[in-house]
């Protein structure tokens, strides 16, 4: 009798098993071949730049000067690339890689795709600023702004791969943007005398990056462990299924399934930004908030991670790109206390749109709210009353009870109803993004308010694309507190 129940268990077993790959291979399959409907692939999908910073010159490249002279070899490769590629032409179809385009991004003077040296002429503290997957130093020019007139040294630099091809990010590793940070780090931090403060500002992936730079840094003397971090929209956590994306890549050595390489295929028409997204992006991410999840709970247990520095995050309580949640209960939650603060920015109650919001981001901020450690400082921004577009802070101190209001001056926009993970670096009139911008006498075009009405499915674009909130309403309110945090002491 045992005999047969243990035989039957093993055919359940394997059944259940062969089932799940069935159906796991069918739905790889399904989204192979649908992959080939969409948007066929372009030259800046396929090509490469051969010059790029990889972790494994670290032992040639390893100051900033080298780093930078790297970089103009990149840039130059892409001119090229451009150049044999893409003839200039007329066109009223915008395109990042076409000269003498709207989109172009290399304007006379400047380009902002690269990395950016601010220094003023007294200096009073440094930062290094990492930007988020996909973007490039762009995303970070207003806060670069604001350090350097507060008479700080300024490195806003390009992470490998980022700002020329959507290709590059096919064949990145997270340890090479680790290895670009380490550079900038060190080289910022060699600016400064030991008692002025050094801080690292990252943006999403470049968050991931700041907060495993600094656990690095208490380990090993050769890099200075920062004053203090400063994160939005950190990605601490993103979508496990990112793990499979390795599948998709060996599937798409075969010809017929070579687009199935890419999550999304599209026009690249912003000129510092990639549209279109590349599997292995999404699965070096998996890989890098997976290795620092990991980092942080074994410093947490050891008791290392008390020695961290304090962090404050900016985060929109919506956020389809990272997983809020692990802000929450995989960094904040197993930090120290040590002054750290995490700012939710939580959903508009003005209309009837609150009702239709997914309640999981209602029991979220409740819990955040209500249930934390009392480590960490808390600060919720937040309508002034039902159906009042004006918001306030609403700040816990660590370890106080209660939330002490304190009112802002700064009111959701009509029709927006949630702040969202790209719009965080942004203020209302940045001349791309900004939703109050009007283009005017910029160089570049201006994607800050798209509104088209028209039926799905009819164009190339997907329309959460053209739906989600480039700029921040509260901008000002972000700068202010980072303003405060970083430069209070160092006048």
């Amino acid at each position: 009798m045992i005999k047969k129940t243990a035989r039957l268990i093993i055919r359940l077993t394997s059944f259940v098993i062969s089932s799940f790959l069935l159906v796991a291979v069918t739905l790889i399959l399904a989204s192979a071949i649908s992959a080939r409907k969409g948007v066929d692939l372009d030259w800046w999908h396929n090509e490469k730049i051969d010059s790029e910073f990889r972790a494994s010159d670290s032992d040639t490249i390893n100051t900033l000067g080298q780093y930078l002279a790297r970089e103009a070899l990149v840039f130059a490769e892409l001119e090229a690339l451009v150049e044999r590629n893409s003839p200039r032409i007329d066109s009223p179809f915008l395109n990042r890689f076409q000269k003498g385009n709207d989109s172009y991004p290399e304007k006379p003077g400047q380009n902002f795709n690269r990395s950016a040296v601010k220094q003023p002429a007294v200096i009073k503290g440094g930062v290094l600023l990492l930007h988020g997957m996909t973007d490039s130093p762009y995303s970070l020019r207003h806060f670069a702004t604001m350090f350097e007139e507060n008479g700080f040294y300024v490195l806003n630099m390009r992470m490998p791969g980022h700002g020329t091809l959507p290709s590059e990010l096919d064949r990145m590793q997270w340890q090479d943007w680790l290895a670009a940070a380490k550079i900038g780090a060190r080289h910022v931090a060699a600016q400064l005398h030991s008692d002025q403060p050094f801080y690292v500002l990252g943006y999403s992936n470049g968050g991931s990056l700041a907060l495993k730079y600094s656990m690095d840094s208490l380990a090993d003397s050769e890099f200075r462990t920062p004053d203090r971090l400063f994160l939005l929209s950190p990605m601490i956590a993103v979508d496990s299924l990112a793990r499979f994306s390795r599948l998709f890549y060996w599937l798409s050595r075969l010809e017929y399934f070579r687009h199935s390489r890419w999550l999304d295929i599209y026009p690249e028409y912003d000129p510092h930004k990639y549209n279109s997204f590349p599997m292995n992006a999404g699965l070096q991410s998996y890989k890098l908030t997976t290795t620092i999840r990991d980092q942080i709970s074994r410093m947490a247990s050891s008791g290392n991670l008390d020695r961290m520095p304090p962090v404050l995050t900016f985060q929109s309580l919506v956020d389809s790109t990272v997983i809020t949640s692990a802000v929450l209960d995989d960094l904040y939650e197993k930090l120290p206390a040590n002054g750290s603060e995490l700012v939710l920015f939580d959903v508009n109650h003005v209309g009837e749109l609150e009702e239709y919001i997914l309640p999981k981001h209602k029991a979220l901020l409740s819990r955040a709210m209500n249930e934390g450690s009392g480590r960490y400082a808390v600060s919720v921004i937040t309508n002034r009353a039902e159906n009042d577009p004006i918001i306030v802070e609403l700040r816990q101190v660590d370890g106080m009870p209660g939330f002490k209001s304190r009112s802002l001056q700064y009111a959701w926009p009509e029709d927006v109803y949630s702040l969202t993970h790209v719009a965080l670096p942004f203020p209302l009139d940045d001349t791309v993004y900004g939703l109050e911008h009007s283009r005017g006498n910029s160089e570049y075009p201006h994607f800050g308010r798209i509104q088209l009405l028209g039926e799905s499915g009819a164009l190339i674009l997907p329309p959460a694309l053209l739906q989600r909130l480039r700029s921040n309403p509260f901008y000002g309110y972000i700068e202010a507190r980072v303003a405060e945090s970083a430069f209070a002491g160092h006048d």
